[in-house]
């Protein structure tokens, strides 16, 4: 719940950088992707990619999508508690995996939770794709490209302070 609104203020914290015309931005047009999904895409395109995303209709409009087994990016791997489902996503041990909100049958966010306290080498592969972040902070790395955002956070998954730490990876687009 922490990480998620973290991940909230991340967001909302990050318009008005967007809203800014930053010089020579080198990330200027590009569209950010996570393991080959990007904001805007087709419901049906995520879905063909995760086959064991679970989804549910949180409005007429609106879908939310999670995914507990096999979940991996840059070489981490996702380590939830057994037993994961729709309605126990908010549980600590269900804080690792993927989710993803689509809006009228397009991603607008997706976000991959992973075990670990160091972002540093997940960091420089998406520097290696992205070039410079306008962000670089040892709890949080934002890019930004138009309305759009990748971040990649290190929190707490709950408000419980015994709770396990996390990196974060997230694409989501503003409007």
């Amino acid at each position: 719940m922490l990480l998620l609104l973290l991940l909230l203020v991340v967001c909302i914290e990050t318009r008005p950088l967007m809203a800014q015309k930053l010089p020579e931005n080198p990330n200027s047009g590009t569209t950010f992707e996570l393991v080959g999904d990007e904001v805007g895409e087709s419901f049906a395109v995520f879905v063909s990619h995760h086959p064991k995303a679970q989804c549910v209709n949180s409005t007429t409009k609106t879908k939310i999508c999670y995914q507990w087994e096999e979940v991996s990016i840059l070489g981490l791997t996702a380590r939830p508690d057994a037993g994961c489902s729709p309605e126990k996503h908010s549980l600590a041990g269900c804080a690792q995996g993927l989710t993803a909100f689509f809006q009228g049958q397009r991603l607008t966010n997706l976000t991959y939770a992973v075990s670990g306290n160091d972002k540093t080498e997940s960091v420089a592969k998406l520097k290696e794709k992205y070039a410079h972040p306008a962000i670089d902070t040892p709890e949080a790395t934002i890019w930004l490209s138009g309305n759009s955002v990748l971040s990649v956070v290190v929190g707490k998954a709950t408000e419980v302070t015994n709770g396990p730490t996390l990196i974060t990876f997230m694409i989501g687009a503003s409007s």
